[in-house]
C-alpha cells in the first residue's frame, strides 16, 4: 500500500466558494504543490481561524492544468462552519496531499462500483475525474433528496460522467426511495467496490459484499489532530489491531474494519 510522503504545508489563496445549499459548499483553492490523487485528503485551516485544529477534507477534484484543487464540504461543526465563510482572496493553510489513493486498489481493466453517501460522494467523484475512461458505475445516496437539479449536479461533480449513475434518497425526494446500498446491482459482477460515507453505510456494504468475496475498500473518517500519524488520535480498530486512519489509510479493505455495534 502506497501512502503519500511528499506532502507540503502551503498557505493557499481561495479562488472560489460555491454555496450549493445551506448545508453544502465547494471550495476552490489555488494549489501549486505536489499532485493530489483521488482518495487522498488535506488538512485545512483558515488563516483567520478561531478553532485550534485543522480539518481533514477529502479531495473532490484536482485540476492539474489549472493548479486548482476542489473540496466539497458539509457543515458539521465550528471548523467546517468557519470554512464555509471564507471569501475568494482569503487564505488557508493546506497540508497535503495525505494518505493513500483509490488508484492503489483499482484493477487496470475492469468494472468498479463507486458507492457514496452524502458528502462521501466527493472522494469517489474525484476518482471519476481522475480516470474518465474507466468503467465506473456510480451509486450516490442521500438522506434527503435535492429540490433543485443544479444542486444535485454540483454535489455529484464528475460522477455525472460515470458509465452508470444511480441516485437514491431516504426520503424519496426526486430520487429512488431508500438506502443506496439496496440498489447496488450484484448482477453487474463488479471487479471491485469502493465506498465512502457514514459508518452505517460502510458497514452495510461490508456485510453485503465481503462474504461474496468481492474486493471491497472503504474510506474511513475519524477526527484528526495532525494528519500524519504522530498523535494516534485517529486510530481505528481492525482485525490486524489499531490502525491510524491518516497514515495507514484512509482507505482500507472493508473486511479488515471492525465497526462498532
Amino acid at each position: 500500500m502506497r501512502v503519500s510522503n511528499n506532502a507540503k504545508s502551503v498557505l493557499c489563496e481561495l479562488a472560489a466558494n460555491i454555496k450549493v445549499n445551506s448545508e453544502i459548499f465547494i471550495l476552490h483553492f489555488n494549489w501549486d504543490g505536489p499532485p493530489a490523487l483521488a482518495g487522498q485528503f488535506f488538512m485545512i485551516k483558515p488563516e483567520r481561524a478561531s478553532v485550534f485544529l485543522m480539518r481533514p477534507i477529502g479531495i473532490f477534484e484536482y485540476v492539474s492544468s489549472q493548479n486548482l484543487i476542489k473540496f466539497l464540504i458539509a457543515i458539521k461543526g465550528a471548523g467546517t462552519q468557519e470554512l464555509s465563510l471564507l471569501q475568494p482572496g482569503e487564505k488557508a493553510r493546506l497540508t497535503g496531499p495525505l494518505g493513500n489513493a483509490w488508484a492503489d486498489f483499482l484493477p487496470e481493466n475492469g468494472k468498479a462500483a463507486l458507492v457514496g453517501g452524502s458528502a462521501g460522494v466527493a472522494p469517489l467523484a474525484a476518482l471519476a475525474a481522475e480516470k474518465p475512461d474507466y468503467n465506473f458505475h456510480f451509486y450516490a445516496g442521500f438522506r434527503n433528496g435535492f429540490d433543485k437539479k443544479d444542486e444535485e449536479n454540483a454535489v455529484l461533480g464528475c460522477a455525472l460522467n460515470a458509465k452508470k449513475l444511480v441516485i437514491s434518497a431516504e426520503d424519496g425526494k426526486n430520487a429512488l426511495n431508500g438506502r443506496i446500498v439496496d440498489f447496488i446491482n450484484e448482477q453487474e459482477n463488479y471487479d471491485v467496490i469502493f465506498t465512502c460515507g457514514s459508518a452505517q453505510m460502510l458497514k452495510a456494504v461490508k456485510e453485503r459484499f465481503v462474504p461474496k468475496k468481492i474486493p471491497c475498500y472503504v474510506s474511513m473518517e475519524s477526527r484528526m489532530a495532525c494528519g500524519t500519524g504522530a498523535c494516534l488520535g485517529c486510530t481505528i480498530q481492525t482485525i490486524k489491531g489499531g490502525r491510524r486512519c491518516c497514515a495507514d489509510g484512509p482507505i482500507f479493505p472493508a473486511g479488515d474494519i471492525i465497526f462498532n455495534e
